[in-house]
This record gives structure tokens, sequence and C-alpha cells, in this order.
């Protein structure tokens, strides 16, 4: 599991200041958000999060600052860095891991009744 302190390696002082007002608590629960996160898309999938791999830790990483962004609401600056969590789980989880995807396969809709010929 990373820490504030990791987080904290991955921006400069004066932008870790500005995102969280020096409270680090807003980093904590940057953190525990990206892991609820992660947990839900392997909920998803039916699977149990493997904490241990790289892939994880990563995106857990990735999707803790972009929650420290979307905290100082500046979520477009970090675009990227979510983009990079979903890329790195997709890695892990196959197409069921993919925003949209899932193990529910598409039914597709009925059509109108005034469409269906020979049945009454």
């Amino acid at each position: 599991m990373i820490t504030v302190e990791e987080l904290k390696k991955e921006l400069s002082h004066s932008q870790y200041r500005m995102l969280t007002q020096d409270d680090d608590s807003v980093a904590e629960r940057a953190i525990e958000k990206a892991k609820v996160w992660i947990e839900a898309k392997f909920a998803k999938c039916g699977q149990k999060v493997d904490w241990e791999l790289s892939y994880v830790q990563e995106a857990l990483l990735k999707r803790a600052l972009y929650e420290l962004y979307a905290y100082a609401e500046q979520e477009e600056v970090a675009k990227d860095k979510k983009e990079d969590a979903e890329v790195l789980l997709e890695a892990v989880l196959g197409d069921c891991g993919k925003e949209g995807g899932g193990s529910v396969p598409y039914v597709g809709v009925a059509k109108p009744q005034s469409d269906w010929h020979g049945f009454e």
C-alpha cells in the first residue's frame, strides 16, 4: 500500500502544499478513495485485489494523485493520471476492467411490436 510520503515524492513541495493545504489527512483520504476505486473495479470483475502486484500499486499511486487534484478542483490537470490508472488496471483485469466493460452481456433492445411481422 502506498503512503503519504510516497505520494509527496511524486509532487513538488509547492504542488503538495497547494493540493492539500499542508494537511496530510487530505492525502490520506485521497489514498483511501483510490483504494476503494480499485477494490470496486476488481469486485465488478469478480476478483480480489492483489495489492502486491506492481501494476496495482502504480494504479493506486496514479489514482491517489488524481484524487488530490480532484479535491483541489483541478481534475483536468490530472486527467492523464486517471487514464494511466485505468490502463494499468486493464492490464490486470483485461476487458472486464475497461471503462464500461464488465461481465454482463449486452442484450439489445426489442423492436416495437408493430415491426414484428407474422407474430400477433
